[in-house]
């Protein structure tokens, strides 16, 4: 019986170097037609700095998500978590007038909440996308009904200050780097990747779903905490209009940045940073290119249901994950 050959175009796609180079070549690509569109405005250095920083929120949240979408799960309440705990550690640099405050709460909050979700999704036996709606609904209701239409603000001085100090970049940086170890270098994340990969042989080998989910999204947690410290410095304020699309926009650029849906071996933590930026430029040079915002916000809408779509869907041979 004669073989069927293979679809050479379908073995480059499933590729492990595709997957890696693709989101590159995308952010690329996406950056010089915007740049021709815009007649240079989007690439001239100001703008790129722009970019830059606006995309350090999302690349700090993303990069700690990366270790929840790695064991093949899907967090939809990151923005919502990253803006709560931004506006509770401000409240509380407001009470107190300490940075060291500032950054203890933020992180302590992350964790807290994101550690909830985790404990509810292993303890419940309910899967981690259902979880997360619900905590991302609560979590914006919280926050709302903490601020009203208020807006807490950090003194210009002090922001002036901390950007003057590079601390934006310095906090994404450290964390990045950590998570590149974790993720890359360690069983931790081995064993999240395993898990998205196949879960049930992972948990024959003596992995445990839960201790690894609980660890991805306490890592989450911090990413979140850092996060929110990041949306201050760069607001220098929050409210209940700040970052609205944080959710979708994690969610959009860990894709866009090669991580598989399904988790599992095709994972890269620095997915979150490339796609931050990708998502950004995308962003930015809709707008510059006069596309209207609710055009955008459409094109955002689709392309997230899309994505929440096809995260119920897995490739034969790899049973769905319970939780």
């Amino acid at each position: 019986m004669e073989k069927k050959k293979a679809n050479p175009i379908k073995k480059i796609l499933e590729s492990r170097l595709f997957s890696q180079i693709m989101p590159v070549g995308l952010l690329i690509v996406l950056t010089l037609v915007f740049g021709v569109i815009t007649k240079g405005r989007l690439t001239n250095p100001a703008s790129l700095k722009i970019i830059v920083e606006q995309a350090l929120v999302v690349a700090t949240v993303s990069t700690g998500g990366a270790f929840i979408f790695a064991s093949g799960n899907v967090s939809l309440s990151l923005g919502a978590t990253t803006i709560l705990t931004a506006t509770l550690a401000l409240m509380a640099y407001n009470a107190t007038g300490s940075l060291v405050v500032l950054f203890v709460v933020a992180i302590g909050l992350g964790v807290i909440l994101m550690t909830i979700s985790a404990l509810l999704s292993t303890a419940l036996g309910v899967r981690v996308m259902y979880v997360t709606i619900v905590m991302m609904t609560l979590l914006s209701a919280l926050q709302q009904a903490i601020l009203g239409g208020a807006t807490v603000s950090m003194p210009y001085e002090v922001v002036q200050a901390l950007v003057q100090g590079k601390v934006m970049y310095i906090g994404f940086g450290l964390f990045f780097v950590v998570c590149v170890v974790l993720f890359h270098f360690t069983d931790i994340g081995r064993s999240l990747r395993f898990i998205g990969t196949n879960n049930l042989c992972a948990e024959q080998t003596g992995i445990s779903k839960s201790k690894y989910l609980l660890i991805a999204f306490l890592i989450a947690g911090v990413g979140c905490g850092i996060g929110a410290v990041l949306a201050i410095i760069r607001g220098g304020s929050i409210g209940t209009s700040t970052l609205p699309s944080l959710n979708m926009d994690c969610m959009l650029a860990l894709v866009l940045g090669g991580m598989s849906i399904f988790g599992g071996s095709k994972s890269y933590v620095y997915s979150g940073v490339v796609g931050a930026l990708t998502v950004v430029v995308l962003n930015q040079g809709l707008l510059m290119a006069g596309v209207d915002s609710t055009i955008i916000q459409a094109i955002r809408g689709v392309a997230f249901l899309a994505l929440v779509t096809v995260s119920q869907v897995r490739p034969k041979g790899l049973p769905a994950p319970e939780g």
